[in-house]
């Protein structure tokens, strides 16, 4: 039988603008955002989004238009992100960290008719762009003018498009994920009830890059309930005096966050005294870490997130009394998700049995953006085909055993392997390549490239990487090239990848 989530209570909001309104009405003075820009109350929070929005519409920017950000952790990104939606106008989040080349792939299928970025990233940005773009402090400027007068959310539809995130394909090209506003209106409801509990005071900071689709689990959901969110950018060395600093009470790290973290003996709950949750997602940790985690934290019950970005993005948790009881797991599903297990004869498969992960229910994306036929290959009979390996055991909890065919997971950012391997085959001298992920302590995975290259060329992982690095965001390059003289196929001519992976484990290449 699929594993079935808890019913959602039919008083759960969806649309999250007015809820935000109501949490502004309720807890004026309280801090809504601690940023590196500056800190804001829900009042003042609010002011700045109705003046954004009469910015967005002096611009000549109306209903169903589509708004693409290129912004860091910063307040700017928040306040644009609940300004377009509550306007009824679709957001587009950008990768701070894409070459132009691929900021083009995105804005030439997103077509926004505004793009607005950081002032240091406004190269990124592809020169025969057609529709406004504006650097941040140009914006703002523009902003100065602009009334910050209410504006009446009531057009706005829960199943209206709220945000198209754009998560890369194997072929290596980008699909948009469309998610509507009652998709993560309920991701929110589950944040703040079973899936991690955040509740009013709470103070939740977000140290991952604010365009991934976890905002909407740390970044978002917080100012739903009156909570504070905190956020800021990863940094060992000051993430230790901003969590006390500003009373961190939820914390929330991608497995090589915390490796990074417990090197130094200091992370600890005595050094940390409001800490009282610790999370975790996007790849699996090691028992030996988490129970690590336990020893330092041991009155911090930690909990570990699953999903993708199609599922707004998570579908399942893992409470912290079944972290060392359940190793390995990744929880049950959430109130509204169904998730079960099926067979390569799209059979549900018994407990215990590997299969694909399948899902369904009110977390699941709207479809992908201006592409039926990628929408249809993934949703079929109502069910999402996640690509993802695993197995449900007999109380219903969900194992995953391998990632999506051959996705690489760097210190929680998925790396498809076909865009490397696209740019690769750019240089002349690759006659053919395959790129694959490598085991690596602190990241889980680095990205390494198997090379046939032509006869007699002098080309080299060096000279490889620098072609390379104008052509693909930087946390995307190999960082091991290995040479080789053929590589392994199939009958039907396939690269066996899987053989590559197990020939570097064993340290063949």
């Amino acid at each position: 039988m699929p594993a079935v989530g808890p019913s959602i209570p039919k008083t759960t909001f969806t649309k999250a603008w007015p809820q935000v309104l109501a949490m502004a009405e309720q807890y004026p003075d309280r801090e809504a955002v601690v940023a590196p820009g500056g800190r804001m109350t829900y009042h003042e929070m609010t002011g700045r989004i109705y003046q954004h929005q009469r910015g967005l519409e002096s611009l000549g920017l109306r209903a169903g238009d589509r708004v693409a950000a290129m912004l860091g952790n910063d307040w700017p990104y928040l306040v644009l992100y609940w300004a377009v939606l509550a306007s009824g106008m679709t957001f587009v989040p950008l990768n701070t960290k894409l070459a132009r080349p691929e900021v083009a792939d995105i804005t030439t299928d997103a077509e926004p008719q505004l793009i607005v970025t950081d002032d240091a990233l406004i190269a990124q940005l592809p020169e025969d762009y057609q529709g406004q773009r504006m650097a941040l402090s140009q914006f703002h400027r523009h902003l100065q003018d602009a009334a910050s007068d209410p504006v009446d959310p009531s057009a706005v539809q829960a199943d209206d498009v709220a945000l198209i995130l754009y998560t890369s394909g194997t072929t290596g090209h980008p699909k948009g994920v469309m998610l509507s506003h009652a998709n993560i209106a309920y991701q929110f409801y589950q944040s703040t009830s079973t899936l991690i509990g955040i509740a009013p005071g709470d103070r939740v900071v977000s140290l991952y890059p604010v365009f991934h689709s976890a905002q909407h689990v740390f970044l978002q959901a917080p100012l739903t309930v009156g909570a504070t969110a905190v956020v800021d950018e990863f940094s060992p060395k000051r993430v230790h005096q901003l969590l006390k600093d500003e009373r961190v009470t939820v914390f929330f790290g991608v497995p090589a966050m915390y490796h990074i973290l417990l090197q130094d003996p200091a992370f600890r709950a005595e050094n940390f005294p409001d800490l009282r949750i610790l999370t975790y997602g996007a790849s699996l940790m090691p028992v030996e870490t988490i129970q690590t985690i336990q020893r330092r934290f041991p009155k911090a019950p930690i909990k570990n997130l699953y999903g993708q970005t199609e599922n707004s993005p998570a579908i399942s948790g893992l409470d912290g009394d079944y972290a060392l009881t359940k190793p390995g797991s990744v929880g049950r599903p959430l109130p509204g998700m169904t998730i079960a297990i099926f067979g390569d004869d799209d059979k549900e498969a018994p407990p215990g049995v590997v299969g694909e992960v399948v899902t369904q229910g009110v977390n699941l994306m709207k479809g992908y953006y201006k592409n039926p036929e990628a929408t249809a290959d993934a949703i079929q009979n109502g069910w999402y085909h996640s690509g993802d390996l695993g197995y449900m055991d007999n109380e219903g909890f969900l194992y995953i055993i391998d990632r999506k065919k051959d996705m690489i997971i760097r210190g929680g950012q998925n790396i498809y392997p076909a865009e490397v391997e696209n740019v690769l085959y750019q240089h002349p001298d690759v006659v053919e390549c395959a790129v694959i992920g490598v085991p690596h302590h602190i990241y889980g995975e680095e990205v390494a490239a198997v090379v046939v290259k032509k006869a007699g060329s002098p080309v080299d992982g060096e000279s490889l990487r620098l072609f390379a690095k104008d052509r693909i965001a930087s946390y995307k390059l190999p960082v091991q090239y290995r040479f080789v003289d053929e590589l392994p196929h199939n009958a039907s001519g396939k690269i066996l990848k899987r053989d590559l992976r197990a020939m570097a484990r064993d340290g063949v290449l």
